[in-house]
């Protein structure tokens, strides 16, 4: 039986090289490419073959602050590097795998599976709306009654107020999840800032209920990588259930840590508490105990979490309370200690 040369089988090499959907980059020992298949290429838009690996990086690549594992290119598209040595051969095997088509298959899918759900959340909110806003006119109607008196304006007027912000609060979850799964500008967003917007949003709802809200900040200089609105959001959302499940002159702490790279954000009140049952479903969209709101609040802290590389945990006992913990990833920050705390009173 013949053994096929050396040549030949080097022509097949190349030939099946070749015909690989995934770009292949080989590198000699000093760094400079020895060869290069068509998809590597067209990925990386030039010739390949003599130049410096580096140089090709320089001029091809565009890394991404939200990159992760993969890595951008120039053209917009993202690619996955798997690197590997040509041992007992001097040099290395670059393999690119392009993830653009992937990438945009899976925003597809998420995007039918939120169209889905948005079909099931008309249905659901159908009534949820209805009954805020049939209270709504009802108080609008009376504030136009001319025989009001000035405390009987002042208490309608506070209702119609009350009934406008559980509409808006509706619409903000229907947002926040119907975008949820979708790409959002990310950028270095101070824990500060969130802690101040978010601030913001609950003072009125904390005074209203005569819920005390306090934010103890144990990390100086703390950002992470994301989206300011998604994350106020999704902390706000938090807060909000923790003040509607406490009683009048509770109090609710907002708690932030640091561990090595980690912000450990808690969420604790000492109101009714959540089922054994019940905590099995939370993060589930539309479920809720609540005769108002959607059912979207916990599903979308949950999607916004895992959208930042983040972690969400509750734990709770009926009568006595729930602590939710967030995790997320810290960028380029120090820790410090203070028992200083920085609480929203009720007036």
């Amino acid at each position: 039986m013949q053994t096929p040369s050396r040549e030949r089988v080097g022509v097949h090499v190349r030939s099946l090289v070749q015909a690989m959907p995934n770009g292949v980059v080989l590198l000699d020992a000093r760094g400079y490419v020895r060869e290069a298949n068509r998809e590597a290429i067209r990925l990386l838009e030039e010739p390949l073959e003599g130049e410096l690996w580096r140089a090709v990086i320089e001029r091809a690549f565009r890394p991404q602050a939200d990159d992760g594992h993969e890595v951008s290119l120039r053209s917009g598209r993202r690619v996955r590097l798997d690197i590997s040595s040509l041992a007992p051969e001097p040099g290395q095997l670059i393999v690119l795998t392009d993830l653009s088509e992937t990438r945009a298959l899976l925003e597809r899918i998420s995007h039918l599976q939120r169209l889905t759900a948005m079909g099931r959340m008309v249905a659901s909110l159908a009534h949820q709306v209805r009954t805020p806003l049939s209270a709504a006119l009802l108080y609008a109607e009376n504030l136009e009654r001319g025989d009001l008196s000035g405390p009987q304006q002042k208490r309608f007027a506070g209702r119609l107020t009350a009934r406008l912000k559980d509409l808006e609060q509706q619409v903000n979850d229907m947002l926040l999840y119907a975008k949820s799964g979708e790409q959002q500008p990310v950028s270095k967003v101070s824990l500060n800032d969130i802690l101040n917007s978010l601030k913001d949003q609950i003072e009125p709802l904390a005074e209203r209920e005569n819920v005390t809200v306090c934010i103890e900040n144990n990390v100086e200089h703390g950002s992470v990588l994301g989206n300011l609105n998604a994350l106020t959001g999704a902390l706000q959302n938090l807060v909000i259930n923790a003040i509607q499940a406490s009683k009048a002159g509770d109090r609710v702490l907002v708690q932030l840590e640091q561990q090595k790279d980690t912000l450990y954000v808690q969420v604790k009140d000492t109101g009714t508490g959540i089922s054994k049952s019940d905590l099995e479903q939370v993060f589930m969209p539309f479920f809720t105990r609540k005769s108002h709101g959607t059912g979207l609040g916990l599903a979308v802290v949950k999607t916004v979490m895992k959208a930042h590389q983040g972690h969400i945990e509750v734990e709770s006992k009926e009568g006595e309370g729930t602590r939710f913990t967030i995790q997320l990833p810290l960028a380029n920050s120090s820790a410090f200690h203070s028992d200083q705390e920085v609480c929203y009173e009720s007036s």
